[in-house]
């Protein structure tokens, strides 16, 4: 209860101080003024009341309210006009702007410096300026011109001066008089107090320089305005005395001559000064603000007694406003408000600065406090480390200091370090010193710290490698020291060597890698070339690898590997290089040694046939003895334009011509080799091409029976790319080594399918072995019977004798799954591959296509007869149908009837053509 009455106490009084300050305020400012509606240029009040909002809100309210209600009271008389007119309501805008206005500008401040009431810093004082007085003081300096102007107080002339005036005063105030205020009541007041001598004294006097300034340029102006008008009053005195006039000629010559005596902007009022009757007046009803401000001058003409009084009007303060006078006020007090705030920057930099020096001043004894703590633990980590820290004399090339552990590290003890003459130099690898030396002196030159690595011998003889981090401390810059701490890296750099062996080596055979290869063999090109000189290269590749790693396992294939890597070995001293590519396959280089390629590749056929004959020796591996033959390619460089790669293939071209060759045998590269290979490739695109954009067509050529009566087509596929066909033993190579056969394949079989669907008519259709082997093939005939509902004996296959060769048990398996759903199968090219009996015997077979090579030399070689004759008596003791392909003659078919061939199929009955162009050449 006591703390309430207390605290509400203290709010009354606080409220009642401030009203007073604003009612003094106000007063001495009313009191300064030296013409109508025209203040000073510094409102006291209006400081006052911003910095009380800013300290205390909302608490400061009611003095504010009080203060400015007495003042209007007081000073402007506002109860006098208290009513309903517009006098009244002007005044009540007027009150209610002025209490608005440090509203306004307080709270807005205290806002944006979120209730900092220190100014400390530059940025936090400009706010305090900007949103205390530059803004809100512009938008109550606009408010109160207004209301005065439509008050009829301005007019349109003076009303932006008037403006202006307001406006600077106002901003004047903030500047000069609210520091005052926030020095003796802002909190925090440490912040404060001290600024009440650096701050508050200086601005004080400087207010006190300017009020008296000011108050002698008021009185200055009003003593010169009541001269003038003392000297008008004596010249009408002295004109009416020395002519004599009486009081109709006086009034006569104030009416006539008031312009000329230039007192058109005063109110004159002549008066008989016997009954007080007023005799003559002017500009008396003009508004008059100040009307104690005037002169009355008494005068006898004969036995008339007269007084005249002379009164400025307020048109008359615009027109003798003394701008020169007035301007060096507004820049004392600018000055002095620039000052105060200056003050507060440099008292706020000051605090904040002192604030920081104590701030560090804390944390550096708390460093050093730690830094003595950790001095002592810092040698015991240094000794721990492991690492060797040192420190050298570099003229005298002498160790100052080393740590403990370069002891165990080296071996060497700490004495030996110490007192040995030039024991680091002399213990750094010779090769390694010269750059040690130099980093050292770089290091003391540039001032930078330096890494190096180098090598140093253990006390064992033995050379270990050290990364070592050279600096030259700037304290030890007279003494010429150098420190260093060496770590030791010798299993880092171990496993780089090793990881760099295996970047570039073969981890199984330690030969270099391909890459290694080709950076070497691009030396030995640019040597050739510049000696004009040629070597060869040679590519090998073992034979039937594939099948001994298969049955053996990998390991034994590794072990293998070993030995014919061993077995290269032993030529290194004939060759520039040998490399393992990958797999089983070796690459060799020869040096550039020949002027000629003849002499070239007559040496490195030597060569070649020396490594085919070294390797060719059995190898013995645990129980196994096992004989690997090899097949090489050789290629001549340089070679025109070949960079390394085109080498390294131009051999490998030719090594797998000899594969082709039979194996175990050395081809040399010709420019042809090139261009098959690039046939290939290009077949292989077309092939790709055909596949995405279904290039392919299918022709269909007719089997015929003994009466010439079409009884089936076979299907026959061709490319057209670029305008132009594509026959099959042009691509059906390449398609099998690429893989495209198998999609080429379901393509042929559905488009078959769809035909024997749309015209009803049996097809043959060739199905490549490496097709029928896929996993999946069986599934594919079958969903392309069920979709096209192939009826039995409609679609006919066509393999070759490959097909059998490989799992017995899978081929008959397949055999019997395409019997029951009803597709015939052929043996197309009887008589040209496996040709056993054992495979006709255990798989339903259902016809045997004679090839054509036999046809065609019917004629003229009588064992193709004796072939044709047997294959077609052999089939009809199988139950097997026969059909000869590639009929061209009569002749041919008349032997082929007579022999008793089943069908025919040749040039001589139709060409391959699309099916409805096929059925009509037979009708």
């Amino acid at each position: 209860m006591g703390s309430n009455v207390k605290t509400k106490t203290s709010f009354l009084i606080n409220n009642l101080l401030l009203a007073a300050a604003i009612v003094l305020a106000s007063h001495i400012a009313f009191k300064l003024m030296v013409q109508p509606n025209v203040s000073i240029f510094l409102w006291p009040a209006t400081g006052i009341e911003i910095a009380a909002i800013f300290i205390w809100g909302r608490k400061a309210l009611a003095g504010l309210l009080l203060g400015e209600t007495c003042a209007a009271i007081l000073f402007y008389e506002i109860h006098l006009t208290a009513g309903l007119n517009v006098s009244f309501l002007f005044d009540v805008l007027l009150l209610a702007s002025s209490i608005l206005r440090p509203v306004l500008a307080g709270s807005w401040a205290r806002l944006k410096l979120k209730g900092d009431q220190s100014l400390l810093s530059s940025a936090d004082i400009w706010k305090f300026i900007c949103y205390g007085a530059l803004l809100p003081c512009l938008i109550s300096s606009a408010v109160f011109t207004s209301l005065l102007f439509a008050e009829g107080h301005y007019n349109i002339n003076n009303v932006l001066i008037k403006f202006i005036s307001w406006y600077l005063s106002d901003i004047l105030s903030v500047m000069v008089i609210s520091p005052l205020v926030l020095c003796f009541f802002a909190k925090p007041r440490v912040a404060w107090r001290s600024r009440i001598w650096t701050v508050s004294l200086p601005s004080v006097l400087g207010f006190l320089l300017i009020f008296v300034l000011f108050d002698s340029l008021r009185q200055h102006d009003e003593e010169k305005i009541i001269d003038s008008m003392t000297l008008k009053s004596n010249y009408i005195e002295k004109v009416g005395v020395t002519q004599k006039l009486n009081t109709g000629e006086l009034i006569y010559f104030l009416d006539k001559n008031h312009d000329q005596l230039q007192m058109s902007d005063y109110a004159i009022e002549l008066r008989n000064r016997a009954t007080g009757a007023l005799i003559y007046s002017l500009n008396t009803s003009e508004p008059i603000h100040f009307p104690d401000l005037n002169t009355v001058g008494s005068f006898n003409i004969g036995n008339e007694r007269y007084s005249i009084k002379l009164i400025p009007l307020d048109r008359y303060f615009d027109r003798q406003y003394s701008w020169s006078l007035w301007s060096l006020v507004f820049i004392g007090i600018l000055y002095t408000g620039l000052t105060s705030i200056g003050l507060l920057v440099l008292t706020g930099r000051n605090m904040l600065t002192e604030r920081e020096i104590k701030r560090r001043t804390r944390l550096l004894n708390k460093a050093n406090k730690e830094l003595v703590i950790s001095n002592e633990s810092y040698r015991h980590i240094v000794d721990r480390q492991p690492a060797i820290f040192w420190k050298i004399n570099m003229l005298e090339d002498k160790i100052s200091y080393v740590s403990k552990e370069a002891q165990s590290i080296l071996g060497y003890s700490l004495s030996r370090w110490l007192k040995e003459p030039h024991f680091l130099s002399k213990k750094i690898h010779p090769d390694d010193l010269p750059k040690v030396k130099w980093s050292m002196q770089e290091a003391f030159t540039t001032g930078q710290h330096i890494e190096l690595e180098y090598r140093v011998r253990h006390i064992n003889g033995e050379y270990r490698w050290f990364r070592d981090v050279l600096n030259i401390p700037s304290e030890f810059q007279d003494s010429v020291e150098c420190m260093g701490m060496m770590i030791d890296i010798t299993e880092k750099k171990n496993d780089e060597n090793k990881i760099k062996h295996l970047a570039f080596y073969d981890y199984l055979t330690n030969l270099p890698n391909r890459q290694n290869f080709q950076t070497h063999l691009d030396s030995l090109l640019k040597e050739a070339k510049k000696n004009n000189t040629f070597g060869a290269v040679m590519f090998l590749d073992m034979d039937r690898f594939k099948v001994l790693n298969d049955s053996l396992g990998h390991q034994f294939g590794d072990r293998l590997l070993v030995n014919i890597a061993e077995r290269l070995k032993v030529f290194q001293d004939q060759i520039a290089m040998v490399a393992r590519f990958g797999g089983d396959e070796f690459v060799l280089a020869t040096c550039a040694e020949y002027k000629n390629t003849s002499d070239t590749v007559a040496g490195a056929t030597q060569l070649a046939e020396e490594v085919i004959e070294a390797l060719a020796v059995p190898y013995q591996i645990d129980d196994h003895r096992h004989t690997c033959t090899v097949s090489l390619g050789l290629a001549v460089y340089p070679n025109e334009k070949a960079s390394v790669n085109d080498i390294i293939k131009q051999a490998d071209t030719a090594m797998y011509r000899s594969k082709e060759h039979g194996r175990n045998q050395l081809t040399i590269f010709h420019e042809s080799m090139k261009i098959h290979n690039d046939q290939a490739l290009y077949i292989e695109q077309v092939l790709r091409d055909a596949v995405v954009s279904d290039n392919f067509i299918l022709k269909y050529q007719p089997i015929l029976n003994k009466k010439r009566e079409m009884v089936s087509y076979e299907a026959l596929l061709r490319i057209f790319h670029n305008n132009e066909l594509i026959y099959p033993n042009q691509f059906i190579k390449v398609a099998e080594e690429t893989g495209v056969i198998l999609e080429m394949g379901r393509w042929v079989i559905e488009k078959a399918c769809s035909t024997i669907a749309l015209l009803s008519v049996p097809v043959a259709v060739n199905v490549s072995s490496i097709q029928f082997h896929q996993q999946g093939f069986i599934k594919h005939i079958t969903s392309c019977v069920n979709q096209y509902a192939i009826a039995k004996g409609m679609l006919t296959l066509e393999l070759t004798e490959g097909v059998v060769m490989g799992n017995v048990n899978e081929i008959i398996y397949k055999f019997k799954r395409l019997s029951e759903m009803g597709v015939l199968i052929a043996i197309d090219d009887f008589g040209t591959g496996y040709s056993s009996l054992e495979y006709l015997r255990k798989i339903p077979i259902d016809y045997l296509k004679i090839d054509r090579s036999f046809i065609n030399d019917m004629s003229d070689e009588k064992s193709s007869h004796v072939i044709v004759e047997t294959i077609i008596a052999m089939a009809k003791h199988l139950g097997l149908k026969v059909v000869a392909e590639g009929i061209e003659t009569e002749q041919q078919y008349k032997m082929l009837h007579t022999l008793g061939c089943d069908f025919f199929q040749g040039y001589l009955f139709s060409r391959p053509a699309d099916i409805q162009s096929s059925v009509r050449s037979i009708i």
